[in-house]
């Protein structure tokens, strides 16, 4: 059976607008959400209760009691769905956003791919850049790209076959999104691996995977830690080296 975030995962994709903006609501309340009626919820975002009905059911929920319940089980068990703070739970929450099935389908991809690109910037730059390391040293043509042009240009030498992989925390940065629309019309593969939020770059991908985080800014810079994407990107390449290069 799903567990709470697996269903999340599988069903955002499936919100409007303003369903999304009243799953951040809910998300919000926390702890108090557990009190709260559905016509409460329905008032303070002046909308109706089969709204919130139907929000639920999208989620992959029986509706509004059984989403309150579940989300309300999942916080109680330790930090809050959104405000994580603790660097175990991140990675115990990352973990449960994985899905068995889809790590290996893109393994499979990844193993008859003619070439791997990774796109990335910042500090997930970094991340990236020992992902690729990994890859080239079992054999695998793989590149790294930083540079928004050189981005764009390597994309648009990709062909069925190739794989492009794009990492970002907000899903939201322009250069990736761009390069990776590029790649995709040459007929490459796509994945993404971003922070667990409904963004564009998923959005675009062929596949995604999710990670918890928890964003932190200084005068504007970012500096959240990406050690949920260190996680899936240990993951993926554990997971490659026992499936295909222990034999």
């Amino acid at each position: 059976m799903a567990n709470f975030f697996e269903k999340i995962q599988s069903n955002r994709k499936y919100l409007n607008e303003s369903e999304e903006s009243l799953l951040d609501y809910m998300f919000h309340q926390k702890v108090s959400l557990k009190k709260m009626t559905i016509r409460q919820i329905a008032n303070e975002n002046f909308t109706a209760p089969n709204a919130i009905i139907r929000l639920c059911k999208k989620l992959g929920f029986s509706g509004f009691v059984e989403f309150r319940e579940a989300y309300c089980n999942e916080i109680s068990q330790g930090d809050t769905f959104l405000s994580v703070t603790s660097l175990d739970e991140q990675i115990i929450k990352t973990k449960q956003l994985m899905n068995d099935e889809l790590v290996h389908q893109v393994l499979e991809q990844m193993y008859k791919s003619k070439k791997i690109l990774f796109f990335a910037v910042g500090l997930s730059r970094i991340v990236a850049e020992e992902l690729h390391q990994r890859f080239a040293t079992v054999g695998k043509n793989s590149h790294i790209f930083i540079d928004p042009h050189v981005m764009y240009y390597n994309a648009k030498l990709m062909e069925p076959g190739d794989i492009a992989i794009a990492i970002s925390i907000s899903g939201e940065t322009s250069a990736r999104i761009r390069a990776i629309e590029i790649a995709k019309s040459f007929g490459a593969s796509t994945i993404s691996i971003t922070g667990f939020s409904k963004n564009t770059l998923s959005q675009l991908t062929d596949f995604q995977f999710y990670a918890m985080t928890s964003e932190t800014y200084v005068n504007d810079i970012d500096v959240s830690d990406r050690l949920g994407l260190y996680y899936i990107s240990n993951y993926l390449f554990r997971e490659y080296v026992n499936h295909y290069c222990m034999h």
